[in-house]
């Protein structure tokens, strides 16, 4: 893929995803090119106006991109969202993937689930996990705290969510006693983080990451349909010089309008989610299963 290419491709998924773009998660989302190197601060140098016609440009499978998003809300294992994130511009799609914190995965011979690396390997760990575990390359991440989530869903805007059934429990991290009612209900920043890490679903991860895919595809698209019209400027400045963490810089916003026009003008809901699915092993691990990771293939393009 061309140096042109990438950055196109890569701020047009940070700013529908995430500043939107994840995202961006949480989210947010995101991954690096190099993942054997240290993860850099981030660029706060001032945007600069696009020298690109958005008119002219027409994107190809050569700026499609994998990313990455992770939504750190508490030390948990339940308060952390892991979600890739596959852009395909010129499909004027965008593929959202959650994915369990329990997720098997491989990392220099030691194997553990995706949050275990989180938690004892930080970033760089979680990123080498998520491609071992779905057998793709990833090129950029994202990770959101509570804060920069935050910041991130506000923008995107309240959507309408119906809650199963009540959801109640003491947070005994952060002192919270969060009662969710059943019925359908309009999810601002707060509730959505509730929502997103409930600890205790019938259904366990597997339910809980249905319900991440789910509100993640409908806030993104919520945004996609609203504010990133008019105003991604503003969302991708506040976003990335937020607390995030990330390796995409403010530079790539240059080259990434035009991309960015395109998929608004394609399609006003671009993002559509997909499930990974597998089994549990011995060691209560889910293991993706490889008719699933063959068929990424197809849901990801990864054969254009």
């Amino acid at each position: 893929m061309s140096k042109k290419s990438v950055k196109i491709a890569t701020t047009y998924f940070i700013t529908i995803l995430v500043s939107l773009v994840v995202i961006g998660g949480g989210g947010y989302f995101i991954i690096m090119y190099y993942l054997n190197t240290d993860i850099k601060e981030n660029d706060i140098t001032p945007l600069r106006t696009s020298a690109v016609n958005s008119a002219d440009y027409a994107p190809t499978s050569e700026d499609n991109l994998t990313a990455l998003f992770i939504f750190d809300s508490e030390k948990r294992f339940d308060g952390v969202c892991f979600v890739a994130v596959r852009v395909l511009p010129a499909d004027g799609r965008v593929v959202v993937m959650p994915i369990q914190s329990d997720t098997y995965a491989e990392v220099n011979g030691k194997a553990n689930t995706i949050y275990e690396f989180y938690r004892l390997g930080g970033t760089g760990d979680a990123v080498r996990a998520a491609e071992n575990a779905l057998g793709i390359t990833v090129d950029k991440y994202m990770k959101l705290t509570e804060a920069s989530f935050a910041i991130f869903a506000d923008y995107m805007g309240n959507i309408v969510y119906n809650v199963p059934y009540n959801l109640v429990y003491q947070n005994e991290q952060t002192g919270e006693h969060i009662i969710m009612k059943e019925g359908e209900t309009i999810l601002d920043s707060e509730s959505l983080r509730k929502i997103l890490t409930f600890p205790a679903y019938k259904g366990g991860e597997e339910y809980r990451v249905t319900v991440c895919g789910t509100l993640i595809t409908q806030l993104l698209n919520a945004g996609c349909e609203g504010i990133l019209k008019d105003s991604s400027d503003t969302v991708f400045t506040d976003i990335i010089n937020s607390d995030v963490e990330t390796n995409i810089t403010r530079y790539d916003y240059d080259d990434t309008l035009p991309a960015i026009k395109y998929l608004l003008d394609q399609n006003d809901n671009p993002a559509e989610m997909n499930i990974p699915s597998g089994v549990y092993n011995e060691n209560g691990q889910y293991v993706l299963d490889d008719n699933f990771k063959n068929a990424l293939t197809t849901i990801f393009a990864l054969d254009e």
